[in-house]
């Protein structure tokens, strides 16, 4: 169950940050599907001492990753792209808390 939860996240994590980097623009559903994940992690590691290392590898680059593809547009979708990072953050925030 573990393996498949972080499997999932990192699917997740991948479908929105890999086609920023490629300057593909913005995919409002790969976010939606990111959060989804990133709560669903969170529902699953309440009250857990620990969370998977590879999850948490996985959470603490997500948030650099999207400042940095951000840097690849300009204007709007800048700004929309960091504002995803900024919602992003804050679900890991939530998750882990």
């Amino acid at each position: 169950m573990e393996t498949d939860l972080v499997s999932r996240l990192e699917q997740a994590a991948d479908r929105f940050v890999i086609p920023r980097r490629m300057n593909e623009g913005f995919d409002e559903q790969a976010l939606l599907q990111l959060q989804e994940e990133i709560d669903r992690c969170g529902t699953a590691w309440t009250g857990a001492t620990h969370v998977p290392k590879r999850a948490a590898l996985i959470l603490a680059e997500l948030s650099p990753a999207i400042e940095a593809c951000a840097r690849l547009y300009e204007g709007d979708m800048r700004q929309r792209i960091q504002e995803a990072g900024l919602m992003v953050s804050e679900a890991v925030i939530t998750a882990l808390d």
